[in-house]
C-alpha cells in the first residue's frame, strides 16, 4: 500500500498484482470501506511490491503518477489515461460524493455496464444510470473496459451515473451523490479486452460453476400446478422423449402466496406431505421421491424483504447491540424498564437467525435450486435503516448481491454441493455466487443484448424466459448459457403446442444435451478466465469496430457461432460450416440465411475446430458417458480441453477433475489430430449420505473413456504411427468416422494423420 498527499487530497494506491491497482482518494485522513469490500464481495489476493519514485507507482510496465494538480496519469495501456476528479464538499472528507473523469482517445471503444440498457453493446456516446430498477435496469454493473487495454471497476454502491463520451467525446465521467473515489484499475499487457476481463475476474469474481444439471433444460411449471400435475408433467417429458433436467415451482408451493417470512410451509392442498413425517423428509412417502426416481431436480420460487445485513455484520465480527438491559433511574420511586428497550419497525427480520436457516428443510426435501424473484429486492426502501446503521441509498444496489451470497454459501455449507441460485438483480460480484435470468421481460431480442452485455461485464450464467411460441424463440433459448422455460400462467408445455414447436423443443433439447461436454467445458473456461459462454463478436474480434453493432450473432463458446431472430448472419474471417446443412461459407461478410426446416436460426462451426459431444440422454446426470464424439472441422489449427468432474460438489477446485486436451493442426492436404492422455480423475458417484438429497446413484467415471472421431469433409486416409486406421462414412451425418482404441489412449497420447 502506498500513500501520497497533495494539496488536493490524500491518495492510497494498492498494487494487487501486475495489471491490477486499487486507488482511493479522500479529502481527509480516513478512507471509508465500501460494503462491497467490507462484506468480501470484491476480494483482493494480497499486494505485491511495486517501484515507487516520488509520486509515481510502477508495476509490470504500468505506472500511475500523481500530478501536482491532483490528477493521475496512467501509462501502460495503448495510450496514456488522465484521471481527474471533483467533489468533496467542505475542507474535510464528509462522504458527499464525487465526479471521476477518464480521458478517451479518438478511436477507442468502450464495453460493459451489464444490463443497464438493452439498446446496444457499444457504450461510447451513451449516458447510463447505475441503479437497480425493476424492468428498466435489472443489472447495472459499474464496470467498463476499453479496446485500448484498460478497464475500471467503481467500488461504490450508491446510485451513480456514467457519461461515456456523450457530453464530452473525450471523457468518461462517473458521478455519485455519496461516497468517495474508490476504484480498481486494470491494464492488460496484451491490450486485449479478453485479458482485461480476466483481470476484473480476480477482484469481482469469475462466473460460478453451476452443477451439471443446470446446463440442461429447466421448465418452470404453471403457477396452478400441484404435486400430481407436476409429476405427470415430468412423466410427459420422459414419454415425449424431451431431454429435461429440472422443473420449477412458482409461489403457489407455499401456504401463503408471496410469503416473505421465515415461516414458510408447503401448501397442504397442492403439495401434501404426510403429517407424521419430519419437515425435512424426502423419502418414498413423498412426491419429491418420485421426482428423483425420474431423474428430475426441482427449484423453488422465493421472495423476501429480510434485513440480511445483520448476518453480514455478524460475519464481519461486528455483534449487534445487546438489547434488553436492565435500566435504573436514580431517584425514581417506580422503576419501569420495559419501555426502555428499542422498538423495531421491521417485524419481519429475526436479527439472530440467518435467512438461509429456514430454507434448510426445503433443501433436505430435495430442492436443488432457488429462483429469487425481483419482488422487494428491486424496490427502494427509503425509510429503512439496514442493520440499524446503513441508509438504503448505500444498500439498495448491493442488497441483491448479499442475497445471493448468503443463499449460495448457506446451501453449500448445509450440503457440500453446488447451488443453483438465480436472480434478475445483478451488481458487481453477483457472478461469483449466482446465475441470472432476464426477469419479467420475456425471451425476445432485447434479452440477447442484455446477455451479451453481461458477458462483456464478467457475468456468464445468464438466460431469459424462453419464448416457446415461435421456433426462433426456441432456437435462441437453447443457445443461452443455461436454458429456462417459464410457463407461469400459461399452458405452453411442449405437448400442448403445434407440431412445429413440439418437434423443435424436442430437437433442440437433444441438441443441447448432446453438446453438454462442450458447454460444460466452456463453463469451466468461464469460471477460470471470465470469458463468457455467449460472447459478443466484439469480444472475440475486437479489431473489427463494425461488430459493435452486430447484436443477433454471437459466439457460443470457442467454436460455435449462433444467429438469432434475424435472417442476417455476420461471419468473421475464416471458413464456417453450417451444422444443420453442411453448407460451407467463407467469412468476412454478412449473409442472408435461409432457415432450414424446423430450425429457428443459424448454427455455424468455425473451421479449425475440435470439440466433444455425446449421445443424447433423457437428462444430463442419467449417466457419465463412456464414449465421446470428437468433432473435427479441418481448415485451420484449433484446440479444445474436455473438462470432467462429479458435477455437483466443489471437489474440482481441489483436484477432483479430469482434463483431456485435443489439438488440431491443419497442413493443407493433411491435418493431424492429437488426443492427449487424460490428466487427473474424479469420483462420479453420489456419496451415500448425499443420495436422499440428490439423485439416485449414477455410474462412476471409468478409468478410460472411448472416443469416436467424426471428421467433416472428404477423407482419403487415416493413419496412426504410420499404420492405416479403418474408417467409414456415416450415412446419417456424412462425416468420416473412426474409433479410438481404448487401450491405446490409456497408454499414451495419440496423434492421427488425416489425409483429405
Amino acid at each position: 500500500m502506498y500513500n501520497f498527499k497533495t494539496e488536493a487530497a490524500n491518495y492510497e494506491i494498492r498494487t494487487i498484482e501486475e495489471g491490477i491497482f486499487r486507488v482511493r482518494i479522500a479529502k481527509g485522513e480516513k478512507f471509508k470501506e465500501t460494503l462491497l469490500s467490507k462484506y468480501n464481495i470484491l476480494q483482493e489476493s494480497g499486494e505485491v511490491e511495486a517501484n515507487v519514485n516520488a509520486n509515481a507507482v510502477e508495476l509490470g510496465g504500468v505506472s500511475l503518477e500523481i500530478k501536482e494538480d491532483g490528477s493521475i496519469v496512467v501509462n501502460g495501456a495503448k495510450a496514456p489515461i488522465t484521471i481527474t476528479y471533483d467533489g468533496f464538499e467542505g475542507k474535510a472528507y464528509n462522504d458527499k460524493g464525487f465526479t471521476l473523469n477518464l480521458s478517451l482517445t479518438d478511436d477507442e471503444r468502450i464495453f460493459g455496464l451489464g444490463d443497464e440498457s438493452r439498446e446496444n453493446i457499444a457504450r461510447r456516446g451513451t449516458f447510463s444510470r447505475l441503479d437497480i430498477r425493476n424492468i428498466a435496469s435489472y443489472g447495472p454493473i459499474p464496470y467498463i473496459m476499453s479496446t485500448n487495454g484498460w478497464g475500471i471497476l467503481i467500488n461504490c454502491t450508491y446510485a451513480s451515473t456514467l457519461d461515456c463520451g456523450k457530453a464530452d467525446k473525450n471523457l468518461v465521467s462517473i458521478a455519485a451523490h455519496k461516497g468517495q473515489v474508490d476504484f480498481y484499475l486494470y491494464v492488460a499487457k496484451s491490450h486485449d479486452v479478453k485479458d482485461v476481463l480476466a483481470l476484473n475476474g480476480k477482484i469481482a469474481g469469475t462466473p460460478i460453476m453451476l452443477p451439471k444439471f443446470a446446463y440442461g433444460y429447466t421448465c418452470v411449471l404453471n403457477e396452478q400446478t400441484n404435486a400430481r400435475e407436476m409429476l405427470f408433467d415430468c412423466l410427459n417429458f420422459r414419454r415425449e422423449d424431451i431431454s429435461c433436467d429440472m422443473v420449477g415451482l412458482e409461489p403457489q408451493w407455499m401456504t401463503k402466496h408471496y410469503d416473505a417470512s421465515i415461516d414458510k410451509k408447503w401448501d397442504d392442498d397442492r403439495f401434501y406431505l404426510p403429517g407424521w413425517l419430519p419437515d425435512n423428509q424426502s423419502g418414498p412417502e413423498t412426491f419429491m421421491y418420485a421426482l428423483r426416481e425420474m431423474g428430475f431436480k426441482f427449484s423453488l420460487w422465493l421472495c423476501q424483504n429480510y434485513d440480511l445485513l445483520w448476518e453480514e455484520e455478524r460475519q464481519c465480527g461486528v455483534r449487534a447491540e445487546k438489547f434488553g438491559k436492565e435500566y435504573t433511574y436514580e431517584g425514581a420511586s417506580i422503576l419501569d424498564p420495559h419501555f426502555a428497550c428499542p422498538m423495531y419497525m421491521d417485524g419481519l427480520t429475526h436479527r439472530d437467525i440467518p435467512w438461509f436457516d429456514h430454507l434448510k428443510k426445503f433443501v433436505d426435501n430435495g430442492a436443488s435450486a432457488f429462483k429469487l424473484d425481483g419482488a422487494f429486492q428491486v424496490n427502494d426502501h427509503p425509510d429503512r435503516l439496514w442493520a440499524g446503521k446503513y441508509f438504503d441509498d448505500e444498500v439498495h444496489n448491493v442488497y441483491p448481491v448479499i442475497y445471493v451470497k448468503q443463499m449460495q454459501e448457506g446451501f453449500t455449507e448445509h450440503t457440500g454441493r453446488r447451488a443453483v441460485i438465480y436472480t434478475p438483480c445483478i451488481f458487481a460480484g453477483t457472478q461469483r455466487y449466482a446465475a441470472s435470468w432476464a426477469g419479467d421481460t420475456g425471451g425476445g431480442f432485447d434479452t440477447v443484448i442484455a446477455m451479451l452485455n453481461f458477458g462483456l461485464s464478467g457475468h456468464s450464467n445468464a438466460t431469459c424466459d424462453m419464448d416457446v411460441t415461435t421456433i426462433e424463440g426456441v432456437h435462441y433459448g437453447f443457445f443461452t448459457p443455461w436454458t429456462q422455460q417459464l410457463a407461469w400462467r400459461t399452458w405452453n408445455y411442449p405437448w400442448f403446442m403445434r407440431d412445429e414447436i413440439k418437434d423443435g423443443i424436442k430437437y433442440y433439447s437433444h441438441l443441447r444435451n448432446s453438446l453438454f461436454p462442450y458447454i460444460y467445458s466452456m463453463a469451466h473456461k468461464a469460471s477460470e478466465t471470465s470469458l463468457p459462454l455467449c460472447r459478443a463478436l466484439s469480444l472475440m474480434y475486437p479489431e473489427n469496430p463494425e461488430f459493435d453493432y452486430v447484436l443477433n450473432t454471437y459466439m457460443f463458446g470457442d467454436s460455435i457461432l449462433v444467429s438469432v431472430f434475424k435472417p442476417e448472419v455476420t461471419l468473421p474471417e475464416g471458413t464456417w460450416i453450417d451444422y444443420f446443412t453442411g453448407d460451407v461459407y467463407e467469412g468476412g461478410r454478412t449473409i442472408e440465411y435461409k432457415l432450414p426446416e424446423g430450425k429457428g436460426g443459424a448454427m455455424m462451426i468455425k473451421a479449425g475446430s475440435v470439440f466433444c459431444t455425446m449421445k443424447p440422454t433423457r437428462y444430463i446426470e442419467e449417466k457419465i458417458p463412456d464414449n465421446y464424439f470428437v468433432n473435427v472441422y479441418p481448415g485451420a489449427d484449433g484446440e479444445f480441453t474436455l473438462y470432467e468432474d462429479d458435477g455437483y460438489t466443489y471437489d474440482y477446485k481441489n483436484g477432483g477433475q479430469a482434463t483431456t486436451k485435443f489439438t488440431l493442426c491443419d497442413e493443407g492436404e493433411t491435418c493431424t489430430l492429437t488426443i492427449a492422455q487424460r490428466e487427473g480423475s474424479f469420483d462420479g458417484r453420489v456419496k451415500a449420505e448425499d443420495a436422499p438429497l440428490s439423485t439416485p446413484e449414477i455410474k462412476g467415471m471409468s478409468d478410460v473413456t472411448s472416443f469416436t472421431v467424426k471428421v467433416f469433409g472428404t477423407v482419403k486416409a487415416v493413419e496412426l504411427d504410420g499404420k492405416a486406421v479403418d474408417f467409414k462414412v456415416c450415412e446419417e451425418c456424412g462425416y468420416t468416422v473412426f474409433q479410438v482404441a481404448k487401450e491405446d489412449h490409456a497408454a499414451r497420447a495419440l496423434t492421427y494423420k488425416i489425409t483429405k
